[in-house]
């Protein structure tokens, strides 16, 4: 038996699709089977695993829920939240946005009116919102503008402290709208047992088809790179991974006691189990606001004293760090502290030494 390597494409080429909307990625030739293995794989993660920008929430005037009619508008409030959803855009602030809209007198608001002025760039700025039927209409709405991945639905987003005729949306963060591959046959020199993969992609935008496909590439190498190393010992991974961040495992482990926080703020965190700065750091923002007897002005006290040890609630870190300070649910607060300080400490203090003797 005569073994051989694997057939790699060495390139691909993109060509418009036949609507002329999207484009159409063409590569091979690829071993029998590796055209559809691939073509799924990246087709799942062009539509899921992309970032991406939509409205998640908005609060009009006057207007106590959806189901609202808004007098001097021809669409009722369902019809301008389905609008909202429906704006293609790419926001350019690396957090999210709420701006304020008002709109007096009569005539259609599009997406680009909306969004004039703001940190938002806008792909299909003729899209109507809503129309304005009299001279005397005045509408204002607040607007939030957030990134994601995916498609996201309304719970996600809600706080329990919201304001009165808040609504919050489903959004599709995806800028890929669709994905078709197709498999076919392809030829090498007489043999025909190979695969070409047609991958079609359309966006909304706010990146083109090309830049969609090298970045759902990257993700899955990322993903797959795990599995071409040698398993390590987890006790080992451990140490490897904090070596390099112990500071941040320090300023991490301190106890929220040991903060300067308010006795409303520190009730509440140790009621939620929260008992070092890396279980609340690793949190959202909405995760924090829902926590019970935590209003606005809590949350301020807690965002200025984190700012002043320049950490934030929700900030990047990286997964080793995030997982270790990340809680099992039946978590007590005496064994977090404990246990999850002083190891935490003790893998800081051993690079450390490790250091030392180097």
């Amino acid at each position: 038996m005569i073994e051989k390597q694997l057939t790699i494409p060495k390139n691909y080429h993109v060509e418009p699709t036949e609507d002329g909307l999207g484009v159409r990625v063409i590569a091979e030739p690829f071993e029998r089977g590796f055209g559809t293995t691939i073509g799924n794989s990246l087709r799942r993660v062009l539509l899921t695993s992309l970032e991406g920008s939509a409205v998640t929430a908005v609060c009009i005037s006057g207007v106590p829920h959806e189901f609202s009619a808004i007098a001097g508008v021809y669409e009722d409030t369902t019809d301008i939240v389905l609008n909202l959803k429906r704006c293609q855009i790419r926001l350019n602030s690396e957090t999210s946005i709420i701006f304020t809209y008002e709109h007096t007198g009569e005539g259609a608001v599009t997406a680009g009116m909306l969004f004039e002025g703001q940190e938002v760039d806008v792909f299909n700025p003729d899209h109507v919102i809503f129309t304005s039927t009299q001279k005397d209409t005045n509408l204002k709405m607040e607007i939030k503008v957030d990134k994601g991945r995916g498609f996201k639905t309304s719970d996600v987003f809600e706080l329990e402290h919201a304001d009165p005729g808040v609504m919050y949306l489903d959004a599709s963060f995806s800028p890929v709208v669709k994905v078709n591959y197709e498999v076919q046959d392809s030829r090498v020199g007489q043999m025909t047992d190979y695969d070409r993969l047609h991958l079609d992609i359309w966006t909304n935008g706010s990146m083109t088809g090309v830049e969609a496909l090298r970045q759902s590439a990257e993700i899955l190498i990322e993903q797959f790179e795990i599995f071409s190393k040698e398993p390590q010992d987890p006790d080992q991974e451990e140490v490897s991974d904090f070596g390099a961040n112990a500071e941040m495992i320090r300023l991490l482990s301190r106890p929220i006691d040991e903060i300067e926080l308010g006795a409303r703020a520190t009730n509440c965190f140790k009621a939620q189990n929260i008992a070092l700065v890396g279980h609340l750091v690793v949190l959202e923002e909405a995760e924090v606001l829902k926590f019970p007897n935590f209003g606005k002005k809590s949350y301020e006290e807690v965002k200025q004293v984190l700012d002043s040890m320049k950490l934030h609630i929700g900030m990047p870190l990286d997964d080793a760090v995030r997982a270790h300070f990340i809680q099992a649910e039946d978590d007590t607060p005496e064994e977090v502290d404990k246990a999850e300080t002083d190891d935490a400490v003790e893998v800081a203090e051993e690079t450390d030494q490790q250091k030392e003797d180097k």
